[in-house]
């Protein structure tokens, strides 16, 4: 099999329910992730933050990724906490959701410095023949934005029956927005509207849109803006000539055939959502793709549930959606 990938989402510091996931998947979890048929897993990124194990996990991705048995993608939390150390205007204070993983940090340097530059390098976006993996959404505005700096070289349109990730590190398409000591320089931060993210930051973050109504979200702040729930009515902005492989948006397994919530971020009644689906969803299971949109942050479940932490993946070219839980560890830092 030219390319049998497990496309893995937000684990936010959840080892247990990540070691639960891969020995779901048929990794042996305990000596180096090796799998019996030669599969290789894809982080999706938002490796850290919420949960107790932040760093453990993050060493673990970053040791398979230097053996050349994994590949992962930069998340919007990643992306805060190498703005934050770098100094990058406008993340000079810590977000509220880094708080926690940022103290830990600052306790241990030595110990997460190369995890900090590991973060740095990270690619924003792999588009292979038959797929795309990003963090949050291919917004065609900000791709064309950030192209002259961020793009790469247009990939071989087939893969090659190889044995290693270079099939797929081949198709990186969107490399790290970071250079050695902050941004990349020149790349557009006030070509979109002023409430907006920059370009690059779209990409793992998602874009946002005026509310009909304003409301006040679980912080009590009054939102205007929200996340767009671009899979329902902004899809004509977003690249969706293939499957299109995400995580990002507070998810839970599709029982229901959903792959992504009903709600924005930040919206009360996306909680309730979620605490229905945490309600009802098994601790573990598996169910096939329905479509060619598949969101893979589980972290709905994490969220909602008292005490079980749940992390998903997306196997391919199989398209069945796969998630596993475990005991939650901690949930020390909120927000998106």
């Amino acid at each position: 099999m030219a390319h049998a990938l497990d496309i893995i989402g937000d684990i936010h510091g959840e080892l247990p329910a990540l070691r639960a996931l891969g020995q779901q998947l048929g990794y042996d979890v305990d000596h180096g992730w090796s799998h019996q048929q030669r599969r290789f897993p894809i982080f999706l990124g938002d490796l850290v933050d919420r949960g107790a194990h932040s760093l453990e996990v993050s060493e673990l991705v970053m040791g398979l990724v230097a053996q050349r048995r994994a590949a992962c993608i930069m998340g919007n939390h990643e992306y805060n906490l190498v703005a934050h150390h770098l100094n990058v205007p406008g993340y000079q204070r810590p977000k509220r959701s880094n708080t926690a993983t940022i103290a830990a940090i600052t306790a241990s340097p030595a110990r997460w410095a190369p995890v900090l530059r590991f973060f740095q390098g990270l690619p924003v976006g792999i588009n292979l023949p038959d797929l795309r993996l990003i963090h949050a959404c291919w917004n065609i505005q900000s791709l064309a934005l950030t192209a002259p700096l961020l793009g790469m070289p247009a990939p071989p349109t087939t893969f090659q029956p190889v044995d290693t990730l270079d099939h797929v590190l081949g198709h990186v398409s969107v490399r790290s927005p970071f250079a050695l000591d902050g941004l990349i320089p020149g790349l557009p931060g006030d070509t979109l509207d002023e409430d907006a993210d920059a370009p690059h930051e779209v990409l793992l973050k998602g874009f946002e849109v005026p509310t009909p109504t304003p409301f006040a979200d679980n912080d009590g702040k009054v939102r205007h803006r929200v996340r767009a729930v671009w899979w329902e009515d902004g899809r004509h902005l977003v690249l969706t000539d293939k499957t299109q492989v995400f995580g990002h948006y507070w998810n839970t397994p599709p029982l229901d055939g959903h792959f992504a919530p009903p709600h924005p971020s930040g919206h009360p009644k996306l909680r309730e959502w979620g605490d229905g689906m945490a309600a009802r969803c098994p601790p573990s299971g598996s169910i096939p793709l329905q479509g060619d949109l598949a969101c893979i942050d589980f972290n709905g479940i994490t969220r909602a549930s008292q005490d079980r932490a749940c992390v998903g993946a997306l196997r391919w070219p199989e398209r069945d959606i796969v998630w596993a839980s475990a005991e939650k560890t901690a949930s020390a830092n909120a927000g998106d």
